[in-house]
């Protein structure tokens, strides 16, 4: 089972060299693209059309997976379209929506028994989110503000919280320290910042970072950072 999560940049140049690095030591045969954290957007067929131009240029068919809500999450006929797909890819979007369509549901049923199989597993921003032990709600504004910081549990495929987008959010001034004072110390858990068109793969015990940024690593043995 591998997994791979990007701090953002999917489907786009920046993270050429990431996705070449995958389908040359994976050689997935399609990739299959869930937008369903955009599925609020207005936009959201933006996601296909973006990942067949940049699988485009590897030759590599996309499946588009055009499940948008809860209802849709339940379509039988919707989620055979993942049957033939060895890469799943969520992009981004909103974390607190994509988890409350794909809890429960017949789609990330069929996600969760095709990794177990062996295919390869992305989510990039709310699609990485999602994959670890917690997502903050209802978003990283309340870490500044005075509302409760609240978590809710993920999917725990890994076991780290995690936190795009992390080289944006570092700019903010004090963000890791109210992060880590205000929440993550709350619900005890070990979290990783990924930079943004970064992205760091599971494989096996393995964790390789590639990407143009780092990965920042806050667990039992204290304060890490990987780079590519």
């Amino acid at each position: 089972m591998s997994l791979v999560l990007f701090g953002s940049g999917e489907f786009t140049e920046n993270v050429n060299d990431i996705d070449e690095y995958l389908i040359t030591k994976y050689k997935p045969k399609n990739v299959a693209v869930i937008p369903t954290a955009a599925g609020q957007e207005a936009d959201v067929e933006k996601w296909i059309d973006m990942a067949k131009t940049h699988y485009g240029k590897f030759n590599l068919p996309v499946i588009p997976i055009e499940i948008f809500n809860k209802t849709q999450a339940n379509d039988r006929h919707l989620v055979n379209l993942l049957a033939d797909a060895d890469w799943i890819f969520f992009s981004g979007g909103s974390p607190n929506y994509l988890i409350e369509t794909l809890r429960g549901s017949l789609l990330w049923d069929e996600v969760i028994e095709k990794y177990n199989k062996g295919a390869l597993l992305s989510g990039s921003s709310a699609g990485a989110m999602v994959m670890g032990k917690y997502i903050l709600s209802p978003s990283f504004k309340t870490i500044f503000g005075k509302d409760k910081v609240m978590w809710q549990e993920a999917f725990d495929l890994i076991d780290y919280t995690i936190i795009p987008h992390f080289d944006h959010f570092k700019r903010q001034s004090g963000f890791v320290n109210k992060l880590v004072s205000r929440s993550l110390t709350k619900i005890k858990s070990p979290w990783m910042g990924i930079d943004e068109n970064t992205a760091i793969e599971f494989d096996g015990k393995d964790k390789i970072v590639h990407g143009m940024g780092n990965v920042e690593v806050h667990d039992q043995n204290g304060i890490s950072h990987l780079k590519p």
